[in-house]
C-alpha cells in the first residue's frame, strides 16, 4: 500500500515557499503600513459605534460600513477646510503686503520701546519682505517641494486608511475567524487563544496611548491657542487632538498656527504658543504616552518608553506604533507561557 504522506523534505521545501510568498505580501504591503495600520486604529475605536447605529436605524452592514469611513474622513478633513477658509483673507491681505514690498512681520509699538531689544527686532523684521523671503523660497526650493510632496502622500494616505476602515469594517467578523483559525492551526486551539488574547492586548494598550496623548496634547495646546487669540482656536484644537496620533501630527499643527501668528503680526502670541506647545508635547510623548500604553498591561515604564523610541529608530515614524505593538505583544506571549506552565506545575 502506498504511503499517503508526504516525505519531510518536500514538507519543509512547501513551508519555505509559502515563508517566501508571505513575506513578499509583506513586502508588498510596506509602503503602505502607515495608513494600513492607522485605518485598523480607526476601525477598532469606531467599531462598536458602527454596530449601534446599524441595530438603531436597521441599515445593512455595507452602508454602516460605508458611513463609518465617511465619518473617520469628515473628522479629519472639515476642521482643516473651515481654519483654510477662515485664513483666506489674512493670505489676500499678506500677499498685498507682498506686492507692496513692506514688511511681513510688523513689530508692535510697545516692543518698539523696549531698549534694545525693540531697535534689534525692528532692524531684523523690517528686512523679512516679499523680496526677502522669495530669495529665501528659491534659495529652499527643494525642501518646499519635498513638503509639497509629503502632503499630497498624507493626503493619499488618509483615503487609503478611509478604504481600510471600510474594508475591515465590512469584513471584520471574517478577519476575526481567519486570524482563529490561522492561529490554531499554528498553535493549537488554547495557544492561539491566547495568542489572539496578546495581540487584542497589545493593540488596546497602545490605542489608549494614542487617544490618550490626542486628548492631553489638544487640551493642554488649546489652552494657548485660546489665550493667544487664535482665531476658531476650538477648531485648531480638534485639530490638534486629531492628528496628534500620527507621528509629528501636533508639531505640524503648533508651527503652522505659530507661523500663522507671526506674518499677522501677533509674533509674542506665536512665539508663546510654540514655547507652550513643543513644552506640552515633549512631556505627553515622553511621560504620558508610555503611561497611558502600559497602563492596561501593566507594562514598565521604561519598557514601553524604550519601545517608543527604538521603533521610531528601527521602523521610522511609523515605528512610534509599530514598536509598542511588537514589544507588549512579546510580553503578553511570555506571560501567557509563564502562567501556562505555573498552572501545570
Amino acid at each position: 500500500m502506498q504511503n499517503s504522506q508526504e516525505p519531510p523534505r518536500y514538507v519543509n521545501w512547501g513551508m519555505f515557499v509559502l515563508v517566501l510568498i508571505y513575506a513578499g505580501a509583506a513586502y508588498a504591503l510596506s509602503p503602505f503600513a502607515g495608513p494600513l495600520l492607522m485605518g485598523a486604529v480607526l476601525t477598532t475605536v469606531g467599531w462598536r459605534w458602527q454596530l449601534r447605529l446599524e441595530r438603531a436605524f436597521r441599515l445593512p452592514h455595507w452602508l454602516g460600513s460605508l458611513m463609518h469611513a465617511c465619518a473617520w474622513v469628515a473628522v479629519i478633513i472639515i476642521p482643516a477646510v473651515i481654519i483654510v477658509d477662515s485664513v483666506l483673507p489674512q493670505v489676500a491681505l499678506l500677499i498685498s503686503r507682498w506686492q507692496s514690498g513692506g514688511p511681513l512681520v510688523v513689530v508692535p509699538p510697545a516692543v518698539m520701546q523696549i531698549p534694545y531689544v525693540g531697535h534689534w527686532l525692528l532692524s531684523h523684521m523690517s528686512q523679512l519682505n516679499g523680496a526677502y523671503l522669495s530669495a529665501l523660497l528659491r534659495a529652499h526650493s527643494d525642501i518646499i517641494t519635498n513638503s509639497l510632496g509629503q502632503l499630497w502622500i498624507f493626503t493619499l494616505h488618509t483615503f487609503f486608511a478611509a478604504l481600510t476602515v471600510f474594508a475591515l469594517a465590512l469584513h471584520g467578523e471574517r478577519v476575526t475567524e481567519m486570524l482563529r483559525l490561522g492561529a490554531t492551526q499554528l498553535w493549537g486551539r488554547d495557544s492561539g487563544d491566547r495568542f489572539l488574547a496578546a495581540c487584542r492586548e497589545a493593540a488596546r494598550s497602545v490605542l489608549i496611548g494614542l487617544i490618550g496623548v490626542g486628548v492631553i496634547e489638544g487640551m493642554f495646546i488649546g489652552i494657548a491657542y485660546a489665550v493667544s487669540g487664535l482665531t476658531l482656536w476650538p477648531l485648531w484644537l480638534v485639530a490638534t487632538a486629531l492628528i496628534s496620533p500620527l507621528p509629528f501630527g501636533a508639531t505640524a499643527v503648533v508651527g503652522a498656527a505659530t507661523l500663522w501668528l507671526t506674518l499677522t503680526g501677533h509674533w509674542i502670541a506665536g512665539l508663546f504658543v510654540l514655547g507652550w506647545g513643543f513644552l506640552v508635547i515633549t512631556i505627553a510623548d515622553l511621560v504620558a504616552r508610555p503611561l497611558l500604553t502600559g497602563s492596561q498591561t501593566q507594562a514598565p515604564f521604561f519598557l514601553v518608553f524604550f519601545s517608543i523610541l527604538g521603533g521610531a529608530e528601527a521602523f521610522g515614524l511609523i515605528g512610534l506604533i509599530i514598536g509598542p505593538i511588537l514589544v507588549l505583544l512579546a510580553r503578553g506571549v511570555w506571560r501567557a507561557w509563564e502562567r501556562r506552565l505555573r498552572l501545570q506545575e
